[in-house]
Order: C-alpha cells, then sequence, then structure tokens
C-alpha cells in the first residue's frame, strides 16, 4: 500500500484539511500589513531647514523662504541645505544681515541644516524620520531606509529561529512522521484526519500494522540537508536558478511597494491602489498557469516588471498620471511574480527535498527584500538609479526562468533519482517510485 493509497482511505483533502490550510492562512494574511509598515513608519514629509528669528507674523513668508533657502534644479525648495547668508531680493527688507557679504559673491553659499528641520505634519504627525532626536533626512537618510532593511533582516532570522515552533496551530504532515518512523503518532493523526472527514476506516486497512508497512516503504536513508540541493547535476541546475528568480522576485517587489514617490498621490491613496492592483493580477496567474504554463507565466510577470520600471525613466517629472499608471502596473506585475514562484518552486523539488528547497529559496528571497531598501540610497549618485536596478535584477531573473523545465501537467517527482531521471533517462532505472499527475 502506497501513502496515496492511505490518503484515500481517511478521505483524501476534507475538511481536515480545509482546517489545516486555514490555519495557515492566518498568518499570511496579517504578514504583509507588517512588510508594508516601514512605508507609514519610515516616510519622509517634506521638510526645510529650520530658520531661527522668522516672524511669526511676517506678511511675505514666500519672500522670507527665498531669502534663507536655496531652490532645487526643478523649482522647489532646498530640503538640505541653506543660504550662509540671507539673500537680498527686491521690494523686501530683511535686516541689516542682509549687507553681509554673501550679496557680493556670485554663487551664494549655501551650508547643511545646523539648527535641525521643520516638517510638513499634513500627513504624518510622527515617523522615525521626523523625531527630533533622530532626523533621519537629508545626511542620515541612509539610516532611515536602512530601518527597512534591519526589519527583513529580524524576518529573516526569525523565520530560521522560530520556523521550528511554528510546527506545533496545525499537526505535523502524516507523512513526515511515517519517513522519521513516528508510525504511532503518525496513526493517531490519520485515524483523527478520518474521523474530521466523515470517512469510515476498516480496521484492518488503518491499523498500526498497516501504517507501519507504508512507514517502511516511505522511510528515507537519511534526513535530507541543504548540501541535497547541490548535488547532482539536475538539482543543482534547479537550484541555483530557483535562488536567482527568488531573489529577483522579492527584490523588485519590495523596491517598487516601499518606493512611493513621485505619483502625485499621498501615501494613503498609493496603498489603495497597489493592493486593489494585486486581485486581478492573482486572477490573472490562476489563468495563465493552467493555459500557458508555470515558466512562460514566472518569466513573463517578471519581465511585466522589469518593463514597467524601465518605461517610467522614460516618463517625465511632470507626467505624475503616467509614472502612477505604470508604477501600479509593475506593483501588479510583481505581486503576479510573488504569486507564481511559490507553486513553480514547490513542483520542481521532489517530495524529499521540497521544504528543504522551499526554505532556501525564501531565506534568498528575503535577503533580496532585505536590500532592496538600501538600493533606494543609489539616487545620491543618479535619482534614476535605483529604478534601474529593480528593474535590472527583474530581467535577469525573467531570464533565468526560462532556464528551468516546465511543470504544467507534469508529474511531480518525489525523489532526487525522479528529478534526475528526467535528464538522464536510462541511468537511473532501479527506482521505480510513483508520482502524482499535476492536473493543469
Amino acid at each position: 500500500m502506497s501513502f496515496e493509497e492511505l490518503l484515500e482511505q481517511v478521505g483524501g483533502f476534507g475538511p481536515f484539511q480545509l482546517r489545516n490550510v486555514a490555519l495557515l492562512a492566518l498568518p499570511r494574511v496579517l504578514l504583509p500589513l507588517h512588510f508594508l509598515l516601514p512605508i507609514f513608519l519610515d516616510a519622509v514629509p517634506a521638510h526645510r531647514c529650520a530658520l531661527p528669528g522668522a516672524p511669526a507674523n511676517f506678511s511675505h513668508q514666500d519672500a522670507w523662504l527665498e531669502a534663507y533657502i536655496p531652490r532645487e534644479p526643478d523649482g522647489t525648495l532646498s530640503s538640505c541645505l541653506r543660504f550662509a547668508y540671507p539673500q537680498a531680493l527686491p521690494n523686501t527688507t530683511l535686516g541689516e544681515e542682509r549687507q553681509s557679504r554673501g550679496e557680493l559673491e556670485d554663487e551664494p553659499a549655501t551650508v547643511p541644516c545646523s539648527q535641525g528641520w521643520e516638517y510638513d505634519h499634513s500627513e504624518f504627525s510622527s515617523t522615525t524620520a521626523t523625531e527630533s532626536q533622530w532626523d533621519l533626512v537629508c545626511e542620515q537618510k541612509g539610516l532611515n531606509r536602512a530601518a527597512s532593511t534591519f526589519f527583513f533582516a529580524g524576518v529573516l532570522v526569525g523565520a530560521v529561529a522560530f520556523g521550528y515552533l511554528s510546527d506545533r496551530w496545525v499537526p505535523e504532515s502524516a507523512r513526515w512522521l511515517l519517513t522519521q518512523g513516528h508510525v504511532k503518532e503518525a496513526h493517531r493523526y490519520l485515524l483523527h484526519c478520518a474521523r474530521l472527514n466523515g470517512r469510515p476506516v476498516c480496521e484492518d486497512s488503518l491499523s498500526q500494522e498497516a501504517v507501519s508497512k507504508v512507514a517502511a516503504e516511505e522511510r528515507v536513508v537519511r534526513r535530507p540537508s541543504y548540501l541535497d540541493l547541490f548535488r547532482t547535476p539536475r538539482l543543482r541546475h534547479i537550484s541555483l536558478c530557483c535562488v536567482v528568480v527568488w531573489f529577483g522576485v522579492n527584490f523588485s517587489y519590495y523596491g517598487l511597494s516601499l518606493d512611493v514617490s513621485g505619483l502625485g498621490l499621498n501615501v494613503y491613496q498609493t496603498q489603495l491602489l497597489f493592493g486593489a492592483v494585486e486581485l486581478p493580477f492573482k486572477l490573472l496567474v490562476y489563468l495563465s498557469v493552467r493555459h500557458a504554463g508555470r515558466r512562460l507565466t514566472q518569466a513573463g510577470t517578471l519581465l511585466g516588471t522589469a518593463l514597467a520600471l524601465g518605461t517610467r525613466l522614460l516618463v517625465s517629472s511632470d507626467m505624475k498620471s503616467w509614472s502612477t499608471v505604470l508604477a501600479v502596473m509593475g506593483k501588479g506585475f510583481s505581486e503576479a511574480a510573488f504569486t507564481t514562484v511559490y507553486l513553480f518552486t514547490s513542483e520542481l523539488y521532489p517530495t524529499v527535498l521540497r521544504q528543504t528547497g522551499m526554505g532556501l529559496t525564501a531565506l534568498v528571497g528575503r535577503l533580496g527584500g532585505s536590500l532592496a531598501p538600501l538600493a533606494a540610497l543609489l539616487d545620491g549618485v543618479w535619482l534614476s538609479l535605483p529604478k534601474l536596478v529593480y528593474g535590472g535584477i527583474a530581467l535577469l531573473a525573467a531570464g533565468t526562468a526560462l532556464l528551468l523545465p516546465e511543470t504544467r501537467q507534469a508529474q511531480l517527482p518525489e525523489t532526487i533519482q525522479d528529478v534526475e531521471r528526467k535528464s538522464a533517462p536510462t541511468s537511473l532505472q532501479e527506482e521505480e517510485m510513483p508520482m502524482k499527475q499535476v492536473q493543469n
């Protein structure tokens, strides 16, 4: 008797499995709320240098700012610099300080904000950037963006440290228990499964002796390790490609999600749009993986992300509506790529290494998510460089996805030999374990 036949006796996929799926889905609903919190916690509102001695009832506020704050090339007041000396303006009187030597220079000297900043509190009353004891703007803006990296680094460490504890809101997999020789515990879970599924079972067919026979067939010689993902040629190829794809998916997704500037909308409207666009793109994934296949869907969604990011570079700053449309489309494609990569990767690895492979690729994915906020600091080199990097990594991941085998309507591999047999059909014939058929 095979394990699949044993599952059929206890009701297959029924209420027992649905309950476990619901328990596992609950944290997945809550996790994105935490992953996107840096958008609000680390937001940087409009700011400028604090100007001591500004008259409270000064009727020409704009003129006062013009005298003390230089303008950027785009015409906006500088956020990080002020004039070393106030500049004279027509028809204004700014006091005796105006007659300083700063007026005599062709290029007025500017200095950093030495006395703090004034922030626009119309949208956020307080963020990590605006706290007076931190002021994580201008020269310190790297620390503010690094806060997101610290968060994702914590997620990465926590996933490793608490992954074992998380298995305590659901039971262990019956198959895993059998492979580890825990026959009594597996037998108890199978009986519990059959009872919840309303499936009467025969004592002979689901006796502990029958389960022991299945365990003997399922028992593995040794526990799988991360090294097993790279021991054989085909698995090594799959693992290396999946690592690149997962890094690219996470890097581009969080790069898009955390960058909400230059869209002409406030942060709340942007997140509403970003959240709403994910629903139709998830439906697109459902249809695409069934008809176009996993590989083309993965590559196509990553390519769409890269094109949206690349096209935004060609849109001028005054065309905010087009920039918003492209950003929303890029967010939708990146979400579709994120959805696809879970399905695609799980079907590439054999059963004995599936969780190990998913753990490795997810670990590298978290690394990509951790580095995404830091890449935004490249705007200090060139304003468009972060988008170019996000799009370039997404394009690299799209090309890498095309190197992976298609899994649509293919048999899910059970063992390492099943994976290698596809590339060497005559070399591994001694083990003929049944494999499950993937229906679309």
